[in-house]
């Protein structure tokens, strides 16, 4: 008679090493320096950067055990962080930029050690790595190599976080955790602008009418406006459906506080910016939002005309009446300055700089950032102050990086925007019909499967919505600014992981 040997009493093929006690020698190891750390931190700092001090090593001590914990972090440094400038160096840093590298680097240790290392294999990442190949390659022929370096780290930190979301961010879950840490970030930093503006807090040159635009922790209401507007559409799909837990809450309160913010603003161009991303999800959304743009474009135009005709409070008209200023192309030389159309007299210089410049570098440009140190030989009287950038990124990115840079700009945003239709096509003839009843029913069987097809298609509009604003925004501003970029690899990386689910 065969005596059968139960599975777990058999011996195993090839003996095992005996098991090294690694976990609790790095828990030992880990302890020690955080104690040390902690020694030094508390007997040199003084006590006003204590606390600061103390966050930040509670941060990187999170990155060591879950890297993950620095993308939260790191989304809430990009609207908060400080900048210091660079004594000598003609730059400045912000937290975000070191702790976007430190994420990056805690990963790829963690990823070596497993052998789990994955870069992605699609055309946005190929469109990614020409963009950055190309700023590379203009750098080398740069007026001031810090501006040069300044810019093109901007590119590598984007391409950097486009990269880790993409491998570390797989399913419903984990895209909920990223989008609650963007959503508190965007609420409270609209939450700022909102205190400026009714303590009437900022510099003499953002009152208007009696007010004060709201600008945040950015400097300026643009870039402001252009950071909340890359998280609204976010919001606002996310908003239309049920989901688990609380997130659908933090959804509708981040969206109603980024719409205050954007309003409160008055930038023109991030108003412009989100009516075009509105009407772009609403077409995408299904058949029967696609009946409310006709409505609302009546809505808008009669919003336009009481506009023209002083019905409405003329801070709000005269912001709405001057839009069209900004699509308007003329010789600044031939215009009689006013109060009343210096911003766009102030623009449309920057521009003609701008055009000038790429026409007398056409291939690559005068290199990454550099076009506040050649603006000096290009500018229009009065205006000698370069301002940073062009007032136009595509404009900006042509003098900084010729037309091979711009074409390779165009082809990034091009490839996710194609990859996101696409997803949208496919999802209205295999999965739902994308109602807001069928996607609410089906939204909340579906979420905790990865990547289930419902979440990823609201996840796509929403998408959509945001590079459409970041699109349009960036025809009157430059938005990769105060760490944006980071977020819109960020961002990348959704767009990645969604348009091949």
């Amino acid at each position: 008679m065969s005596v059968v040997t139960p599975v777990a009493a058999r011996e195993p093929l090839i003996a095992a090493p005996p098991r090294q006690p690694t976990l609790f020698a790095g828990v030992n190891v880990a302890t020690a320096v955080i104690g040390t750390m902690l020694t030094v931190l508390i007997g040199t700092v003084p006590l006003e950067f204590m606390l600061p001090g103390v966050a930040g090593l509670a941060v990187l001590v999170g990155m060591l055990i879950a890297p993950i914990l620095g993308l939260y972090a790191l989304l809430f440094a990009i609207p908060f962080s400080p900048t210091f400038g660079v004594e000598d160096a003609g730059f400045s840093i912000s937290a975000f930029e070191p702790l976007a590298l430190l994420m990056v680097l805690f990963w790829l240790v963690r990823g070596l050690i497993r052998r789990e290392i994955m870069v992605p294999r699609e055309s946005l990442f190929g469109a990614l790595i020409l963009l950055l190949s190309l700023l590379f390659l203009a750098a080398g022929g740069a007026t001031s190599y810090p501006l040069a370096i300044k810019e093109t780290l901007k590119w590598v930190l984007l391409v950097l976080a486009y990269v880790f979301t993409r491998v570390t961010i797989r399913d419903d879950r984990a895209v909920r955790r990223v989008l609650v840490a963007l959503f508190l970030a965007g609420a409270a930093q609209a939450m700022m602008g909102v205190v400026q503006f009714g303590l009437g807090i900022g510099p003499p040159a953002f009152a208007i009418g009696g007010f004060m635009r709201a600008y945040g922790n950015f400097g300026q209401p643009n870039p402001f406006a252009g950071y909340l507007g890359t998280i609204l559409p976010l919001a606002l799909a996310m908003s239309l459906v049920p989901h688990p837990g609380r997130f659908r809450a933090v959804a509708v309160l981040a969206l109603g506080m980024t719409a205050v913010g954007i309003l409160l603003s008055f930038s023109r161009g991030a108003w412009l910016g989100m009516a075009i991303s509105v009407g772009v999800m609403l077409v995408a959304w299904s058949e029967r939002a696609r009946r409310l743009v006709p409505p609302l474009v009546v809505v808008l135009l009669v919003v336009i005309v009481l506009a023209m005709f002083n019905a409405l409070p003329p801070v709000l008209a005269n912001r709405i009446t001057s839009v069209t200023d900004n699509f308007g192309v003329f010789d600044v030389r031939t215009v009689t300055l006013s109060s009343e159309n210096f911003a766009v007299v102030e623009r449309m210089a920057h521009w003609q700089a701008g055009w000038a410049i790429f026409l007398d570098h056409p291939i690559l440009g005068v290199g990454p950032g550099n076009y506040p140190a050649v603006y000096p030989n290009y500018y229009i009287p009065p205006w000698e102050a370069p301002l940073g950038h062009a007032h136009n990124y595509y404009l900006n990115m042509a003098a900084e990086a010729g037309v091979l840079g711009l074409v390779a700009l165009l082809v990034v945003l091009t490839v996710a925007i194609r990859g996101l239709v696409r997803r949208l096509r496919a999802a209205s003839v295999d999965g739902p019909t994308g109602d807001v009843a069928d996607a609410t029913r089906a939204t909340l069987s579906l979420l905790d499967s990865p990547m289930s097809a419902t979440f990823a298609r609201v996840l796509a509009i929403g998408l959509l919505g945001s590079l459409t604003m970041f699109s349009i925004h960036n025809l009157f501003d430059n938005l990769l600014v105060h760490g944006v970029g980071i977020q819109i690899g960020v961002l990348l990386g959704l767009v990645g992981g969604v348009s091949t689910r």
